[in-house]
């Protein structure tokens, strides 16, 4: 059989269409199909959909160099970005006059107004171009430093700049600079750069502060001087050492790292805690070379080591008073840790804290108070201060150990806890009439001690696992009060700065 033509007319007689068909057994089928293909092919297309809104075609004609890779355009709230070669569209606009801001990189600018006022009608996006001129991403940087004094850091100081480039990503390079020295260092991304000079010797202080902030211009070079000076280094730090599990000894070092000598010499002891006197002359230390932990007093140069405390119970971590006549220390003897203090000869202990909490890491401020740590008000230790007889006690932290005074008494250093989701871990801080502040960044630490002209810290780094669950002393930093410069001296724990 053959097909069959079959004719369709629409019922305003506007359109014919035919179907040819197939052999009857599919006509059915046929059937079917065709009013579906009709209702398609045959559609009146002369009657387009009605549009109520419109939307903003924006294109970038860019010049100049380092041009942008990326742009944002802003309208009525919302944000599209776009290659720099393609167009960005924003849809969906009632009609209606909108404001049209271009965001691009921080070395263009665009010409004429932005934003600019663009009028959107229902229907096709209203287009709309913007021109912008580049100049370069970057400037020189061009660093000056003069070194004066004795004993001068001759290995030179590191420059390093932190900031971001034009485009938003992170930016961060390191150059070297002698100590008498002008490097111009080229590609720094223009804007707001942090510039800080490191590296210098604990002897070498800057005149001014180590980390500026400068401004980047275009394709300029951009000056930064350093003024550094540098006194004879004559600085000393006691410290503690590790030789194996449960055996310390008390060593000695130059500020430098140089010099390490060891000043305990009983080979099986576990020394710990050194103090300095006020004059330099001895140091207290706590020893369980009697077999309990007891205090000991030794000259500087490590000769005539003499017991301070007998009791049966433990006493340790001496602190001397500021004129040196007497020694705050921890003691057992009256059940938990509480601070006691005595005659520098080891006469006459008394015992200043009461409570049956545990209190300890006694040290005296320059007008004799005596700040420690205490459980007394929680399960967590606190830093307290009290008069030097034990009277008017008051709490100055809600956190902390290991108090140690400026020497013009105005700020405290201690250690405190700082938690993190993945831990915590002691830091040392820094607590002055007006704030508290980390003395640096990152980085577990404990047990600070202050240079004796308070413009230093010295203080135990530490070793942590993974998770932070466990950390141990590794060695001595010293760092300035900014942070910066944090110098490794050597493999130890609990420095205490020679007056």
């Amino acid at each position: 059989m053959i097909g069959r033509v079959l004719a369709f007319t629409l019922g305003d007689g506007s359109h014919m269409c035919s179907v040819t068909t197939g052999p009857r057994r599919h006509w059915v089928l046929w059937m079917a199909a065709a009013s579906v293909l009709l209702s398609a092919a045959c559609s009146d297309t002369s009657v387009a959909p009605t549009t109520t809104v419109g939307g903003i075609r924006v294109s970038v004609s860019v010049t100049g160099v380092d041009p942008p890779t990326i742009y944002s355009v802003v309208v009525a709230g919302r944000t599209v970005s776009a290659a720099a070669t393609a167009a960005a569209v924003v849809t969906g606009l009632t009609p209606g006059s909108y404001a049209v801001t271009l965001r691009v990189t921080q070395n263009c600018h665009v010409d004429g107004d932005n934003p600019r006022t663009v009028a959107v009608s229902a229907g096709r996006p209203t287009a709309v171009v913007f021109s912008v001129t580049c100049l370069a991403a970057t400037g020189s940087l061009r660093v000056t430093t003069v070194t004066t004094g004795v004993d001068l850091d001759l290995s030179g100081y590191s420059v390093r700049v932190d900031g971001f480039a034009v485009d938003g990503k992170r930016y961060q390079n390191n150059w070297s600079v002698g100590p008498n020295d002008t490097q111009t260092f080229s590609g720094v991304p223009v804007g707001d750069e942090s510039v800080t000079l490191t590296g210098m010797a604990v002897n070498c202080d800057p005149a001014d502060a180590t980390r500026r902030t400068v401004t980047m211009a275009s394709s300029q070079t951009i000056d930064v001087a350093f003024t550094i000076t540098c006194v004879p280094d004559t600085g000393q730090i006691a410290f503690v050492v590790g030789t194996a599990p449960d055996i310390r000894h008390i060593s000695v070092a130059t500020t430098n790292g140089s010099g390490v000598r060891r000043l305990t010499d009983v080979e099986f002891s576990n020394d710990e805690d050194p103090a300095w006197s006020p004059d330099g002359k001895k140091i207290a230390f706590t020893t369980d070379r009697d077999g309990n932990r007891e205090i000991y007093v030794v000259n500087a140069d490590g000769s005539d080591a003499l017991r301070l405390t007998a009791d049966t119970a433990a006493d340790y971590e001496p602190a001397w008073s500021p004129d040196g006549a007497r020694i705050a220390f921890v003691s057992e003897r009256a059940g938990a840790p509480g601070i006691f203090v005595m005659n520098a000869d080891g006469t006459a202990p008394v015992r200043l804290t009461t409570t049956s909490e545990p209190e300890t890491d006694p040290a005296w401020s320059p007008d004799g108070r005596i700040a420690f740590a205490s459980q007394r008000e929680g399960k967590t230790s606190d830093i307290y201060v009290m008069n030097a007889d034990g009277s008017g006690v008051t709490r100055i932290t809600t956190d902390g150990v290991h108090p140690a005074w400026s020497p013009d008494g105005k700020t405290l250093a201690y250690s405190a806890s700082n938690c993190q989701f993945y831990g915590c871990y002691p830091m040392v801080l820094i607590k002055s009439a007006a704030e508290i502040t980390s003395l640096v960044d990152f980085g577990p630490g404990e047990r600070p001690a202050w240079s004796p002209d308070g413009r230093k810290i010295a203080f135990s780094a530490l070793d942590c696992d993974f998770y932070y669950y466990e950390c141990t002393p590794a060695y001595v930093r010293i760092a300035r009060l900014d942070g910066s410069d944090a110098i490794r001296l050597a493999s130890g724990s609990s420095p205490a700065w020679r007056p």
